[in-house]
């Protein structure tokens, strides 16, 4: 997005996203603790009150899609006057609901919703003046149209891996350091594999998107135009236009979050098998075997998962170590994600094909309007 655009037009660029921040939280809140209360009073059954918090968390973020759908598809299809007013309203309300669901979680609190209500607009506003919104928006569109690569996982990344974390997951001294990590601690670690991640995929991104690397053939070029708003600027588009620094940037940040979004798809896919499997595999009492009491310093309890007072049929302990190796695991997809041919193709090689194409209109559009 140019720097002239930002900031611009923010009331209805900013009306999805807030709606969606908005539903999310007051699901994921009160929602969430109301239904398992509920659930509670039907059945004392730790598995069905699971089976619950794990519907309610997807209908969430569905019906927090839905939100965020509805609310563009009405401020983008009515007029620039209507569709302003209608998108103030909606910041207005989304304002006016995240203050009373603060104050209906603590009764007590004083000025402390209304100071995060103003946190969370300004950070969407932030995010959406930036262009952010619009650079997670086109990554993400990439990762989940080859969201076949999830299968690809399944088949060809996770069960190489999983052999050599499962030997792992086994092992007493790795649930003991799980379950001595924090929450806070445990987020760092993900920080520092995120960082390395960036860093190989950015180093590889820009050699592949590097204006000298890559030249199409008229014939390719052809190809990656079908089906887009330049498809009859073939005969225009022959003109390889320099990249700018704000283009390349955003071209490498799409790319880096694309990826890591499949990076992310894959621990979470590992993180659920280990879970599972720990869940069949590992009772309690060999979960407080392996951990010990622990030492005077540093103690090691085995804690139960509760959510909204119900005591599901996992601990903590195992959330933790699941997590940690899932973590631990991805820097060795990604490395080969980029690298080795077999994965390259299945996960990296059609983003990459999604940018060209990108890439390509560009120079189709650009020559275009210097020739007019």
């Amino acid at each position: 997005m140019p720097l002239r655009r930002w900031f611009t037009d923010l009331p209805r660029r900013v009306a999805p996203l807030l709606a969606w921040v908005t539903v999310a939280m007051l699901l994921l809140t009160g929602g969430l603790d109301i239904a398992i209360a509920a659930a509670l009073e039907v059945s004392d059954d730790e598995t069905t009150v699971a089976v619950v918090v794990l519907v309610l968390l997807l209908l969430a973020l569905t019906l927090a899609w839905i939100a965020f759908l509805l609310v563009r598809l009405a401020v983008r299809r009515l007029p620039t006057g209507p569709g302003t007013a209608v998108a103030a309203s909606v910041i207005v309300l989304c304002a006016a609901a995240l203050v009373a669901g603060g104050y209906a979680l603590d009764r007590q609190a004083t000025v402390s919703p209304v100071l995060e209500t103003i946190v969370i607009i300004a950070v969407c506003v932030l995010v959406t003046g930036m262009g952010g919104g619009a650079l997670i928006s086109w990554a993400s569109r990439l990762a989940v149209r080859n969201a076949s690569a999830i299968g690809h996982m399944a088949s060809i990344a996770l069960p190489v891996i999983l052999m050599l974390v499962v030997f792992a997951f086994f092992s007493a001294e790795v649930w003991q350091m799980a379950s001595a990590l924090h929450g806070s601690s445990l987020a760092l670690v993900g920080l520092v594999i995120g960082a390395l991640a960036t860093i190989v995929v950015l180093r590889v991104s820009a050699g592949e998107i590097d204006d000298e690397t890559y030249a199409p053939t008229p014939e390719q070029r052809a190809a990656l135009l079908k089906d887009t708003p330049a498809e009859r600027l073939t005969a225009v588009s022959s003109a390889r236009q320099v990249l700018r620094w704000p283009q390349r940037a955003n071209i490498l940040l799409v790319m880096t979050f694309a990826q890591l979004l499949q990076a992310l798809f894959f621990a979470a896919l590992l993180c659920a098998l280990l879970i599972i499997i720990g869940s069949v595999a590992i009772p309690v009492g060999v979960v407080e075997i392996w951990v010990g009491p622990g030492s005077a310093t540093q103690h090691l309890p085995v804690e139960p998962l509760v959510i909204g007072g119900a005591h599901l049929p996992v601990t903590v302990n195992l959330i933790k170590a699941a997590a940690l190796l899932s973590l631990i695991a991805t820097l060795p997809f990604i490395f080969s994600a980029v690298s080795e041919p077999r994965y390259r193709e299945r996960f990296f090689d059609p983003i990459m094909v999604d940018l060209r194409r990108a890439i390509v209109v560009r120079d189709a559009l650009s020559t275009r309007e210097r020739a007019a």
